[in-house]
């Protein structure tokens, strides 16, 4: 089936300056907020869902041991293995079934990845992160929130889709899980729309308090 192919430019799309100062404050809120996970650092084991090029992958090193990240574009994921051989890059074909034991993992990124899911199948994704990550574990999303915002077909995703959800619609998806820090998400200035998204860190069902 015929579907978009996402390049470098589709995961950033500035480029030169904007888009260093882009990776730069997206690295620093995520840093941020791994940081207020109240487990013991280093953690045994942290993924990136829907990696990319590896743009916040490096960042889970900091507070992982053992660090994947899950990429289905080809060209995407040979970038990220070659400018970074120490992180085990795995490929995917479904965000419904990633190559992961159960429980797998402490922590769990997903950065604009689940607003490019349609319902009923974001749904059916969100399971399978609960499968993999452990329930005193924990989950970083970052996700477009303005409820106004679609762009594209959702019954033709495959093509090109976004859509923006608040963030009681996570949590209400995410159940037990339970929100329990959010960020505006800060990208370079001058961009068309104001708001971009929110970050939203949520806690398993047998995770202690953050710091």
């Amino acid at each position: 089936m015929e579907r978009v192919v996402w390049t470098p430019g589709h995961v950033v799309d500035v480029d030169g300056p904007r888009a260093m100062l882009r990776t730069y404050l997206e690295q620093r809120d995520v840093r941020a907020l791994c940081a207020s996970i109240g487990s013991a650092i280093p953690l045994a084991s942290a993924c990136d869902i829907g990696c990319g090029f590896g743009r916040l992958t490096p960042v889970l090193t900091e507070f992982a041991e053992h660090v994947v990240g899950f990429e289905r574009e080809t060209g995407l994921l040979n970038v990220a293995r070659s400018l970074q051989p120490s992180i085990d890059f795995r490929p995917i074909e479904s965000l419904r079934r990633l190559p992961a034991d159960p429980v797998s993992f402490n922590l769990g990124l997903v950065f604009t990845v689940l607003q490019h899911v349609p319902e009923p199948e974001v749904t059916a994704v969100i399971d399978e992160l609960r499968r993999i990550v452990r329930p005193d574990g924990h989950l970083l999303l970052c996700e477009e929130t303005d409820a106004t915002l679609e762009a594209g077909d959702r019954s033709a995703a495959h093509l090109g889709y976004t859509c923006g959800r608040p963030v009681t619609t996570y949590e209400t998806w995410l159940a037990p899980w339970t929100l329990a820090a959010t960020r505006r998400r800060s990208i370079e200035p001058g961009y068309p729309r104001p708001d971009v998204g929110t970050y939203m860190l949520f806690a398993g069902p047998d995770s202690g308090p953050l710091r």
